[in-house]
């Protein structure tokens, strides 16, 4: 019954990965060559720039399966994948150690344990995701997939406090329901052998997912109780989170290096530790890529991503007239701003939407939106907020004000060409 914990090392959950730090609205715009033919405002090669290959990218390939108090809950094709390996691996398990029990049976035993363990995954991450909403972090929803769940945080804590519990109720919830199947284990397994399997199984593998994710490495939930501990004592978040993605590095180059070690000496199993090594790796890098952008465009204001010279027409002007069309153009066709009162934005989407019929005699008065469609930013904003702003607002487009009076407009487009400029001088 010794070796039973084994299996616990070839799955484990993950810590909660906050879904989006900047997610990227993917709209239709006018190309700066061709302005009547609509473009993404932005390509993956962009895209990756905010999300520095953050892992959550790839949970795309999700089978949305419900809601779990409120939380959309999903399942990654990976997961399918290993859902089956565990059931064959501890089918085989429980044939070694219970050479008794009837084929049929040890299947049985196998699928029911697999489906506990995953439950013990899904309890795991909703407590992640229930603290964020109590500490107010909005929750994009859970998946499960091929290392185990992640909670799917719309955005990082801002405090350390917040940090902290968020990511230590994790591996607390792992260890509370070891020591409830270790009780189990104890007083029902004497009545049963597949009671006794079920249970010893279930308290070995959520203790080892309790104590593997405390581990001081980003991304597991000890690497998050690492930062918050930095960050607390320096008040420094970006040197918290140096060093806690550098030990995330650490543990994943020294798993690597172990797992392929071990299997070396015959144990091919420990394939799997190298895997997980690898996996912590490179999420550890990419997310150090991504938090250096975001602590570049925390560092900068709003007005260092606008496009200089802009300045408002009139709401009387014809919408293809020739001053309008060449503030379009300098505007690289992301919009014009109509100074009022009412002040307003006509954005270059609008010229591809409106009939021709109807913007050859439309002023920009009739074919503006309103500035309260848009979000609102100070020209002391930062870049970072600008751009989560317009995320949580699912815009493409935010004007900047300054002492209530529109200066003009950033683009999604615009920070991201900051973006990509910190990047280089990184």
């Amino acid at each position: 019954m010794a070796a039973l914990p084994r299996i616990s090392q070839r799955i484990l959950s993950g810590s909660y990965i906050p879904a989006r730090v900047i997610r990227l609205k993917k709209g239709s715009y006018f190309s700066e060559h061709n302005p009547f033919n609509p473009t993404r405002l932005v390509d993956e090669s962009d895209e990756s720039i905010l999300r520095g290959g953050r892992f959550e990218a790839s949970m795309d390939s999700t089978i949305r399966i419900g809601r779990i108090l409120g939380i959309p809950l999903g399942i990654n094709y990976s997961w399918l994948v290993v859902f089956g390996l565990v059931i064959f691996l501890m089918s085989a398990r429980f044939g070694d150690m219970y050479p008794e029990w009837p084929l049929a049976s040890r299947w049985a035993i196998a699928l029911v344990t697999t489906a506990l363990f995953f439950l013990s995954v899904l309890v795991h991450e909703l407590s992640h995701s229930l603290v964020a909403l109590a500490w107010g972090i909005p929750v994009r929803g859970i998946t499960l997939f091929i290392f185990g769940g992640v909670s799917q945080l719309d955005r990082e804590a801002e405090r350390p406090l917040t940090e902290f519990l968020v990511s230590v109720i994790g591996p607390v919830t792992s260890l509370v329901l070891a020591l409830v199947c270790g009780v189990a284990w104890y007083v029902l397994g004497e009545y049963s052998t597949y009671l006794s399997a079920v249970f010893f199984t279930l308290f070995a593998i959520n203790l080892s997912l309790g104590i593997f994710n405390m581990l001081p490495g980003f991304p597991l939930d000890g690497g998050r109780v690492l930062r918050a501990g930095i960050w607390g004592a320096t008040s420094n978040y970006w040197l918290a989170t140096r060093l806690a993605i550098r030990a995330g590095q650490g543990l994943g180059l020294l798993m690597i290096s172990g797992g392929v070690l071990w299997a070396m000496f015959g144990n091919l199993e420990a394939i799997w530790v190298a895997l997980v090594g690898g996996f912590l790796f490179y999420v550890a890098r990419t997310n150090y890529r991504q938090e250096a952008i975001r602590a570049f465009l925390r560092g900068r204001l709003v007005v260092d991503a606008m496009t200089p010279g802009q300045v408002p027409l009139s709401g009387i002007l014809p919408a293809l007239s020739s001053e309008v069309l060449l503030a379009l153009s300098r505007s690289n066709y992301v919009g014009i701003l109509v100074y009022g009162p009412p002040y307003g934005v006509v954005s270059g989407q609008v010229y591809r939407q409106t009939p021709s019929w109807v913007i050859q005699t439309a002023t920009l008065a009739d074919i503006m939106t309103p500035l309260d469609a848009f979000p609102l930013l100070r020209a002391s904003a930062s870049a970072l907020d600008a751009m989560e702003r317009m995320d949580d607002a699912e815009e493409g487009l935010a004007v900047v004000t300054r002492e209530g009076v529109p200066l003009g407009m950033v683009s999604r487009l615009e920070l991201l060409q900051l973006a990509r400029a910190g990047r280089r001088r990184r």
